[in-house]
């Protein structure tokens, strides 16, 4: 799938995961990961999954299989592309943010950078550049955000720098990819406490 090709190829790092084609093939690769796990549809075609059912999260072992015709049920219903199931493993807990691109008619390729997970379309907490940006740019987005006041106010230290390094990486392949949009979401940064860095649970392509 084209999401994970640009994962690997930029080393964007991203929550653990397989795809699974059947049920007993989920199953393993949930035992493998470990549990809880969360599944999700697998297809190339730029959808919405949360919005349609395609995700369900903290499945136990004894759901699994169950969960992966669920989702097979559920693609088939909304006429979606089914290519199996995404198993990964559950992200640890930090601060969701939202990092994506996408080419703008007047100025060609932008970076958005913004509050994610379910608070993306609440908020519209987002900060904009034209590319290509520089480290300081990237600094700067973050800073301007509403949002960023979450991450003095918990009384813990974030790892920016793994933030900062996801958004410049989205920059390079604004600069370098043929695709229309690109959206990390969410990326989720932790605590310099609890080892520091940033994981990305969800990529959405559109070519």
């Amino acid at each position: 799938m084209r999401q994970f090709d640009l994962s690997s190829k930029y080393e964007i790092p991203v929550v653990e995961y397989a795809i699974a084609k059947s049920a007993d093939e989920a199953q393993r690769i949930a035992d493998s990961i470990g549990y809880p796990v969360a599944m999700k549809i697998a297809s190339s075609q730029p959808i919405h999954k949360t919005e349609i059912g395609g995700v369900r999260l903290n499945i136990p072992h004894d759901a699994v299989q169950q969960t992966f015709n669920d989702l097979l049920r559920t693609s088939i219903s909304a006429g979606i592309e089914f290519e199996g199931v995404i198993i990964q493993q559950m992200a640890k807990p930090g601060i969701e943010m939202i990092v994506g691109m996408k080419h703008d008619q007047t100025f060609g390729p932008i970076i958005v950078v913004g509050a994610g997970g379910i608070y993306a379309e609440i908020l519209k907490d987002v900060a904009i550049r034209v590319c290509p940006i520089d480290r300081e740019d990237a600094k700067e987005m973050v800073m301007e955000l509403k949002s960023y006041q979450i991450f003095k106010a918990r009384g813990k230290e974030y790892d920016l720098d793994a933030l900062i390094n996801t958004i410049l990486k989205v920059n390079s392949i604004a600069l370098t990819e043929k695709i229309k949009e690109l959206d990390l979401n969410p990326v989720i940064v932790h605590s310099k406490e609890s080892g520091g860095g940033c994981e990305v649970v969800d990529i959405r392509v559109i070519e």
